[in-house]
């Protein structure tokens, strides 16, 4: 409390009078110091109690009372240290924390990472989605980054901000909630196309690594994702005559999947170097396939073509073969049958062929 001086007469709460037409202003309220001498006790009252209300309506002392975070703090702690944080508490239990980690690094490199953590806005967001631009070496950099790649960066950053909410509890209020998101793009249709697929094996066969035409084969009649034929180990393939199974372990939805393998899997898969002490089956990395993948889609006169594409278009097989949507599910491993509606581009000439079968 702040020491009367001499002279001074307290005249009511937080107003004090010094001769017959000074009435000083003195007082703390939520740490804000409120001083102001007034020639009459009616204008220091009104300067007293305005303040007051303001202080009161101040987002930023509510958040001081209701989240026990020091005024200081409010102002210090910026975008950058809360995805610092984020970044040692949340992320390293994820599946892609490298990709998420990429994320951050890139949203700390721009100056909203210098902001208040707690007066980022909406628009402040947007501006930031909308300035988000390619930094790596090469023909693309500086072009802007697509909508489905800045719809990722918002919904990292509405995740940051739900779990200051929840998780550290603090009184803040989601910004990315208050702004149009970019569109989602378009699910890919791609699929292997007339004699494609031999011209893809083909091109393969002459990579250096001849791992890539079995593993392409076996992701066209599996449906297994890239990162899942990788990590796919001997001990986990069985094989019995013209038929297997292959367990995935720990795949991208976070359970096991047992893979049913077909007789042409089985045939790709008796051929490929088995070594005694096991070990993965297709001992590569990912740079060295989309090096190889590249080279033969090349060579082979094939644009647009992603090996997540053979994903699509063995899911699609699936269904040509006559499995139901729970068959074909309990074999890609999705979770959802709208994920898997995406994933499945029937052909019209193979609907047209079943509407012509004659009834059983």
């Amino acid at each position: 409390m702040k020491r009367q001086s001499l002279g001074e007469r307290r005249i009511e709460k937080g107003i004090y009078q010094r001769g017959p037409c000074s009435f000083q202003v003195k007082m703390l309220f939520q740490g804000h110091a409120l001083n102001g001498t007034f020639d009459t006790l009616a204008e220091a009252r009104a300067f007293r109690d305005s303040k007051r209300a303001s202080l009161a309506l101040d987002p930023d002392a509510a958040r001081v009372l209701k989240s026990r975070v020091r005024r200081n703090e409010i102002r210090t702690f910026t975008l950058e240290a809360a995805l610092d944080r984020y970044a040692v508490e949340v992320t390293p239990a994820k599946k892609g924390a490298k990709v998420e980690l990429g994320y951050i690094a890139k949203i700390k490199r721009n100056k909203l990472a210098t902001k208040s953590f707690f007066h980022i806005g909406p628009d402040d967001i947007a501006d930031f989605l909308k300035g988000l631009v390619r930094d790596k070496e090469g023909p693309l950099k500086g072009a802007e980054l697509t909508d489905e790649s800045k719809r990722k960066y918002a919904s990292l950053l509405s995740r940051l901000y739900e779990v200051a909410r929840k998780r550290w509890r603090m009184t803040v209020g989601n910004p990315v909630r208050d702004i149009e998101l970019p569109r989602p793009c378009k699910p890919r249709t791609r699929r292997l196309e007339g004699d494609e697929e031999p011209r893809l094996i083909a091109a393969l066969l002459e990579c250096r690594n001849p791992l890539m035409a079995p593993l392409a084969q076996l992701a066209i009649q599996t449906a297994m994702r890239q990162g899942e034929l990788l990590k796919l180990d001997w001990a986990d393939v069985r094989l019995s005559d013209d038929h297997g199974t292959a367990l995935l372990r720990d795949t991208k939805n976070g359970e096991d999947r047992v893979v049913p393998l077909s007789a042409d899997a089985v045939a790709v898969l008796r051929d490929l170097p088995r070594p005694k002490r096991g070990g993965l089956v297709f001992p590569m990395t990912k740079n060295s396939v989309r090096t190889s993948w590249d080279f033969a889609c090349r060579r082979a006169g094939i644009d647009g073509l992603r090996f997540h594409d053979l994903r699509h278009e063995a899911t699609s097989r699936l269904f040509e073969l006559g499995l139901d949507r729970v068959e074909a599910a309990a074999v890609t491993g999705h979770k959802t049958l709208q994920m898997l509606k995406n994933y499945t581009h029937l052909r019209a000439e193979m609907l047209a062929k079943k509407l012509n079968r004659p009834p059983q």
